[in-house]
C-alpha cells in the first residue's frame, strides 16, 4: 500500500483535474445556459408530465433538457413509443481502429478475411420540417405568466426536439411583417440549441403581414417537406389563409397552430378598459359588456374560417390558449408525421 501511494501523486493529481473539468462543465451546462432550478424541481417531482403544463414554464429558461423533459413527459402517456419504426441504411466498411464500439464489427468479413472492419451506416433522414414562428408584436400579449410568444417558443423547441429524436431534420423560420431569420434543417441535437439561441436573441416586436411573409418563405424552401406554422394568425384573415393555402399547393404537408391568449378566447374583462394594439400603438376604450357577445361571436366566425378553409386544403389546424398542455399539439404532429409515412 505504501508503494502505491508513494507512486500514485500524478494519478490523484489528474483525477482531480477531470473532476474539476466535468464540474466547471456541469456550471457551464446547468447554471450559465440552463437554469439551475430545473435540477431542483426534478428532484422534487420527477413526475415528467408535469412539465406539459404550461403554466410551469415560467419558472424555466428555454434548455434542451426542459424540452427533454416535456416531450418525454407526453411519451409516457403513449401506448407506442412514436421513435420506433425508424432505419438506418448501411454506408461502407472502414478499418477497425482501437477506441471503435465492438458492436459495429463485421464477423462476416472477418469470417472471410482474418481482418476487422466497422459497419457505417447513415441515417435515413425521414423528412424535412421546417417552423417557421411568428415574432410580430402581438406574440408579446400575456394576461398570465406565459405570453403567446413564450407558449410558441417552447412549442417550437418541444416540436424541433421530437423531430430530431425522429431521425428528421428540423429548421426555424422566425417571421413578422417580412421573413426573418432562416436556420435550415438539420438532424443534429447541437442544432437545437442554436434554434433557442435564435428565438432568445429575437423577441416579438413590429407589426404582422404574415401573407407576404409566407409568401416569400416558400420561395425560398427548395425542398418539399412539412411546414409547422405557430402564430396568433392576427392580420387581414382572407389573405392569411390564402397565404397558408399556398404553402400546401407547392407540395409541402402543412400544420397550423394558431395561439391565443386564455383571454382572447374568453374576454373576461370588467369595467371600462383600454385596449391597445401591440404592433401600432393604438388605444381604445371599450365597455366589455357591451362587445363581448359580438367579439366571442366574431372570434368564433374566425376559427371557423380558418379551420374550414385549411382543412378543404388537407392543412391540420389546431386552436390553442395559452394555459393549454402540449399534448394536443404533439398529438398533432404526430398524426400528421404517421400520415406522410403511410
Amino acid at each position: 500500500m505504501a508503494n502505491v501511494l508513494g507512486t500514485s501523486p500524478s494519478f490523484l493529481d489528474s483525477l482531480r483535474i477531470r473532476a474539476r473539468s466535468v464540474a466547471n462543465r456541469f456550471h457551464r451546462e446547468v447554471v450559465q445556459r440552463g437554469n439551475p432550478q430545473v435540477i431542483t424541481e426534478v428532484e422534487r417531482n420527477p413526475d415528467p408530465r408535469r412539465y406539459l403544463d404550461p403554466a410551469l414554464l415560467d419558472k424555466f429558461t428555454l434548455s434542451p433538457l426542459i424540452a427533454k423533459l416535456v416531450v418525454e413527459g407526453f411519451i409516457n402517456g403513449l401506448h407506442r413509443s412514436p421513435f420506433h419504426g425508424f432505419s438506418v441504411e448501411f454506408a461502407d466498411h472502414r478499418e477497425y481502429v482501437p477506441g471503435d464500439d465492438l458492436k459495429y464489427l463485421d464477423w462476416q468479413v472477418f469470417a472471410r478475411t482474418d481482418r476487422y472492419y466497422i459497419k457505417r451506416y447513415e441515417e435515413e433522414t425521414n423528412l424535412r420540417a421546417y417552423i417557421l414562428l411568428d415574432r410580430s408584436a402581438s406574440m408579446a400579449f400575456g394576461t398570465g405568466k406565459v405570453t403567446k410568444w413564450d407558449y410558441g417558443c417552447f412549442l417550437a423547441t418541444c416540436l424541433a426536439y421530437l423531430i430530431i429524436k425522429q431521425q428528421d431534420a428540423v429548421g426555424l423560420s422566425l417571421f413578422g411583417a417580412k421573413p426573418g431569420l432562416l436556420l435550415p434543417p438539420r438532424s443534429r441535437l447541437s442544432h437545437l440549441r442554436q434554434m433557442i439561441q435564435a428565438m432568445t436573441a429575437n423577441p416579438p416586436t413590429g407589426e404582422t403581414n404574415v401573407a407576404a411573409s409566407l409568401r416569400a418563405l416558400v420561395r425560398n424552401l427548395k425542398r418539399r417537406g412539412l411546414i409547422v406554422l405557430i402564430s396568433d394568425l392576427i392580420d387581414e384573415p382572407a389573405e392569411t389563409l390564402k397565404s397558408i393555402r399556398l404553402l400546401r399547393s407547392h407540395g409541402h404537408d402543412v400544420i397550423v397552430f394558431q395561439i391565443r391568449d386564455a383571454s382572447e378566447v374568453e374576454f373576461p374583462f370588467d369595467g371600462a378598459t383600454v385596449f391597445r394594439d401591440l404592433e401600432t400603438g393604438e388605444e381604445l376604450e371599450v365597455d366589455p359588456a357591451s362587445v363581448r357577445e359580438s367579439y366571442l361571436q366574431n372570434l368564433a366566425a374566425e376559427t371557423e374560417m380558418f379551420r374550414k378553409g385549411l382543412v378543404e386544403a388537407g392543412i391540420d389546424y389546431v386552436p390553442l390558449n395559452t394555459r393549454q398542455p402540449y399534448d394536443e399539439a404533439f398529438s398533432a404532429y404526430l398524426h400528421r408525421r404517421a400520415k406522410l409515412r403511410g
